[in-house]
């Protein structure tokens, strides 16, 4: 199949790119069409202003970033069609995303062979530089490993959970973040009772949550991707099944709670950014990106790519544009204060591990504890 044929578009944002400058280009790879599309705006947006940022302040000595962004409509097999077309045909310098951690394992030995950095948003564990020592991927937040122990920490030591059941989606984010909780509630001397899966695009999810009430659950571990969060809770709050709910990264942001407004009310989630976070920087960001985009609200993870712009523009700043020479830049020397705190590669490859516990309020998610 042709890549015209295929379901990708790329688009070339020419973002305040002067006449008399050269311009450096990134390329952005996110879902705007797909079970993924309901974060591809919020990357985007993120990405921009911080390319705008960056380019109305001068830019890089002087030459200005052109970001190219292209739809892998949350599939393996786009991402790796328009990661091809970014790296080998527009000859970017560094990709952004994707934002699905299935495709990022499926895609990042493309960046390797070439030799351009990826800086990707998405939080499996499994892809971790110990688990694959790729030198030329980096993850913008913090993966799912730290959160979900924060999640189990919680849910026994606060929440009083005892008897844990759990609902999780199909895909490697959903199935690493599993494999994470199955090995942290025995550490509390606890067993999960029962795990369920909810696959990606189902609408019910009654009779999972019919056998988690049946082995006689007494707290909901939520792994599962928005939309499939949405109709979990939407039909526990119809069987009236009261237990504490907590679940991790993508039950803490508006594509799960617009979907279920009410029957998320009282349930905890392990976020990666929450708009209300008093932190000056995350404020700054907030009316910056709201001033922006006509008052909409940033969502994670749209702060991670913000920060990731910002981060490459330092790199690019310090050695130029040579792959090789950026991705080690990347690992060994960059070292920024973004929104999501201080910004610097660890041993993982990882460059945050801030996370939050949270609980919606029916309007907002009130910030209970910031770890770092």
């Amino acid at each position: 199949m042709k890549l015209s044929k295929v379901l990708v578009v790329a688009i070339v944002l020419l973002i305040g790119v002067a006449a008399f400058g050269a311009t450096i280009k990134v390329a952005l790879v996110a879902p705007f069409t797909g079970l993924g599309s309901i974060l591809g705006d919020y990357i985007k947006m993120g990405a921009q202003l911080a390319l705008e940022e960056i380019n109305a302040g001068g830019g890089i000595n002087g030459d200005m970033l052109e970001m190219i962004v292209y739809d892998d409509a949350a599939n393996p097999s786009t991402a790796s069609s328009v990661i091809r077309r970014a790296l080998f045909q527009d000859n970017v310098v560094a990709v952004f995303g994707p934002n699905m951690s299935s495709a990022v394992i499926g895609v990042h030995p493309l960046a390797q062979q070439a030799k351009v950095p990826m800086l990707v948003g998405a939080t499996s564990p499994s892809f971790r530089y110990s688990v694959i020592p790729n030198d030329f991927l980096f993850r913008l937040r913090a993966d799912d490993k730290v959160k979900v122990i924060q999640l189990v920490k919680y849910a026994v030591e606060v929440l009083g959970i005892e008897k844990p059941g759990i609902v999780y989606g199909s895909t490697d984010y959903c199935l690493a973040g599993l494999d994470v909780a199955k090995e942290e509630f025995p550490k509390y001397g606890i067993e999960i009772v029962a795990m369920e899966q909810i696959k990606e695009g189902d609408k019910d999810a009654t009779g999972q949550l019919l056998k988690l009430k049946n082995a006689g659950f007494d707290g909901l571990i939520g792994l599962t991707h928005e939309s499939e969060a949405a109709v979990t809770v939407n039909q526990l709050r119809q069987l009236q099944i009261d237990v504490p709910i907590i679940g991790f990264s993508a039950w803490g942001v508006p594509a799960f709670t617009d979907l279920a407004p009410e029957a998320a009310i009282g349930v905890y989630s392990v976020q990666g950014f929450n708009p209300i976070d008093p932190d000056p920087a995350v404020q700054a960001f907030v009316e910056a990106y709201k001033a922006r985009w006509d008052g909409k609200e940033p969502s994670d993870p749209g702060q991670a790519y913000y920060d990731g712009m910002y981060l490459l523009a330092d790199a690019l700043r310090n050695v130029g544009t040579d792959g090789t020479k950026l991705a080690q830049y990347l690992a060994n020397e960059a070292n920024i204060v973004g929104v999501q705190g201080e910004l610097k590669c660890d041993e993982h490859h990882n460059f945050t591990n801030v996370c939050l516990i949270s609980q919606f309020d029916g309007k907002d998610w009130q910030i209970i504890n910031k770890l770092y």
